[in-house]
């Protein structure tokens, strides 16, 4: 299986080089993305990536460092379609916590409606527990990033567990503290944890403490501190854990 960082960014301002969150799987069975900021499905596709092969979408919450690409991403999907001539009818499973907020995406697309569109979006409800089976096994789980102070009747903010080809893959999404992925990160192939809203060394000084098994360690989501010197950052934080640490960047691929 192959993984590509598509944005490496948290909602900051602008930053040269570097996109708002999003990152997707590819296996044999097709493409499954995780988050879509800006400019995702113009990075996948200069990579060369078939966006077509398309079938799944996670959204993690629904800020707009990690959905603005969303309607884009669509969008050339529906393009490609019909720039490649392929009228074959497939399914896009796309998994959010807020689906109301999809309805604008889609009277954005048929607005601008250009053609044919040859697939269908199915939205689902993302709660906690597996919310996907084949080929991916995903299991949600709810965080306190969206938090407010009246009762939460439905949770708007989700981390994922993704097991694919006997591996295992966390994606934290953005978290209130790592110690809600304590359960998950006890042994995992790959874990992607967010730095926009936390010190990176405290997380891996957390993740030694409990002596997690992480085959991987790679902080997506860059906020301030990350973006301003990744690299002093990384070398205080890996002799912390006996995995290897990495900062993400916009088109790192890792293959699993």
């Amino acid at each position: 299986m192959r993984i590509m960082v598509l944005g490496s960014c948290s909602g900051t301002e602008p930053q040269v080089g570097c996109h708002h969150t999003s990152w997707l799987l590819e296996c044999p069975e097709g493409l499954f993305w995780f988050d879509a900021g800006e400019n995702c499905a113009y990075r996948a596709h200069l990579e060369g990536i078939d966006l077509l092969r398309t079938r799944g979408i996670f959204l993690s919450h629904p800020h707009l460092d990690h959905v603005a690409g969303l309607p884009h991403l669509l969008w050339t999907i529906q393009k490609m379609c019909n720039v490649k001539s392929v009228h074959t009818p497939f399914d896009i499973e796309l998994h959010t916590p807020v689906p109301e907020q999809i309805e604008g995406v889609t009277q954005m697309l048929e607005a601008a409606s250009e053609g044919r569109c040859d697939f269908t979006l199915n939205v689902h409800r993302v709660a906690d527990g597996v919310i996907a089976g084949r080929p991916l096994r995903v299991t949600a789980q709810h965080n306190r990033h969206m938090d407010r102070e009246e009762t939460v009747a439905r949770w708007h903010s989700f981390s994922y567990r993704i097991e694919c080809e006997n591996k295992v893959i966390v994606f934290s999404g953005d978290v209130a503290s790592v110690t809600e992925l304590d359960q998950w990160t006890r042994d995992c192939d790959l874990f992607f944890m967010e730095t926009g809203h936390h010190d990176p060394v405290k997380v891996c000084e957390h993740l030694a403490a409990r002596q997690s098994r992480i085959g991987r360690l790679v902080f997506v989501h860059h906020g301030r501190a990350m973006l301003h010197d990744a690299e002093a950052l990384m070398k205080q934080c890996a002799p912390l854990l006996p995995c290897p640490v990495e900062a993400a960047y916009d088109g790192m691929t890792i293959f699993l």
